[in-house]
């Protein structure tokens, strides 16, 4: 995501340098201590990962500890690299932290937790590219966060749809749920079309192409874990 990001800025990729890891450092970080915090319709919509969860607990936390570590000290190394930067942007750095911390609350409501999710992926991947670079706020950048949201939204929405059933029974029940199955599907096209279209009209042909792979590597990825799963469950 950042690497597609950089060329629809036109940004070589050199420059990036460790803003290339950030991300997938802060990502990992809250996406297994979200795992880590089983709730019940975990054990209805993902017995096989919940399970495994609570088998690894402890290797998961020290791996997280060492994700979190390495963000925040590579994040402090960027801002102290840059003297016109300050402070702030440290802080701002730490957004995506707080919305961890509310997360539990925000899926009590229908579309927050996906777009908390959408807003705070996008957020995440131009923030990268904003502390290390020379990149300043354009609505080239306000297009790459739009075309980022569109895509991971979706991709939230997309992934309750299998997770309805647990979700109702816990009272937390998602867009999905109210929607249906196929009004979903059909919501999800139209958003990762509009994150796709997006990055077209902001930096052409090539970088739509690029986050169209993107999307479709995702596509295989979840293909291979569902059979994953369901040959267990078997």
């Amino acid at each position: 995501m950042v690497a597609i990001s950089a060329l629809a800025l036109s940004i070589p990729l050199a420059s990036v340098g460790v803003g290339l890891v950030l991300p997938p450092l802060l990502f990992y970080f809250i996406y297994v201590e979200d795992r880590r915090s089983v709730s019940p319709e975990d054990e209805v919509n993902q017995p096989y990962r919940t399970a495994l969860v609570r088998r690894y607990q402890s290797a998961l936390f020290v791996t997280e500890s060492v994700a979190l570590a390495g963000y925040t000290v590579l994040l402090g190394l960027l801002v102290l690299e840059r003297p016109d930067l300050g402070v702030l942007y440290f802080l701002l750095g730490q957004l995506p932290l707080g919305v961890l911390v509310i997360y539990g609350h925000l899926k009590r409501h229908p579309t927050f937790d996906s777009l908390a999710v959408g807003a705070t992926w996008a957020f995440v991947v131009v923030f990268a590219l904003v502390v290390s670079t020379t990149q300043r706020v354009s609505w080239e950048l306000v297009g790459v966060f739009l075309g980022w949201f569109f895509i991971t939204f979706a991709g939230v929405e997309s992934r309750n749809i299998q997770d309805v059933d647990g979700d109702t029974q816990s009272n937390r029940t998602t867009l999905a749920g109210y929607l249906g199955r196929r009004l979903t599907i059909a919501f999800v096209a139209v958003m990762k079309s509009l994150g796709v279209v997006t990055f077209w009209v902001v930096a052409g042909r090539f970088v739509a192409a690029l986050a169209l792979g993107y999307l479709l590597l995702l596509r295989l990825f979840r293909t291979l874990t569902q059979r994953e799963d369901g040959q267990v469950g078997e």
